[in-house]
């Protein structure tokens, strides 16, 4: 499983896929958080103790905040990441290969999962690492303990959103033969739910 995870990872780090998502996200998220530091310069919170995490939750210029942005964009990334994992060695015919070598199909799949698992990690760590650094910028002054504890739980409980979106987009690249029949089940049910 861990040849699967490490040759899945750099596939995911090296495609255009994710370079453009990544970058697009990080712009739309930074402008975002860059708003709404400078509305609360302008109206600072009640709660000072917590102006950092209302970077997260306030939008600001008619953009909505990156909470909202990370719930209705989030499952599209987790499904984009996910949709042809499977079904895609199947159409370039590289499945009979991998599987003749001693490898179990679970830990096939499990290396993918886990791979897109690690790539959303770190482009979400990233994101708010940066968004913790607008913030220090246009605040002046750093997060509380507290404050660190929240965010860190807003990682965890981001990273399981999005994990459950990219294990639908590679349980429906198992179930389809095509790459765009998964793509299209996998929406369909984004949008159900949204």
């Amino acid at each position: 499983m861990r040849v699967v995870f490490w040759k899945e990872l750099a596939d995911l780090f090296g495609s255009k896929r994710f370079i453009i998502l990544f970058f697009l996200i990080l712009i739309v998220a930074g402008a975002s958080v860059y708003l709404a530091g400078q509305s609360l310069q302008e109206t600072p919170p009640q709660d000072p103790s917590y102006v950092y995490l209302s970077l997260f939750t306030r939008g600001a210029g008619g953009l909505p905040s990156f909470l909202s942005f990370l719930a209705f964009f989030g499952p599209l990334i987790g499904v984009l990441l996910g949709f042809d994992a499977v079904n895609s060695e199947f159409s370039r015919g590289t499945v009979s290969r991998v599987l003749a070598q001693p490898i179990y199909r679970d830990s096939w799949i499990n290396g993918k999962f886990l791979a897109g698992l690690a790539t959303l990690a770190l482009a979400l760590a990233g994101i708010i690492l940066i968004i913790f650094g607008l913030g220090l910028y246009a605040l002046g002054f750093p997060p509380g303990g507290g404050e660190l504890a929240r965010m860190f739980t807003f990682f965890v409980i981001g990273l399981v959103y999005l994990g459950f979106w990219l294990a639908l987009g590679i349980l429906f690249s198992i179930l389809f033969r095509q790459a765009a029949s998964s793509a299209l089940a996998s929406v369909a049910v984004w949008l159900f739910f949204t």
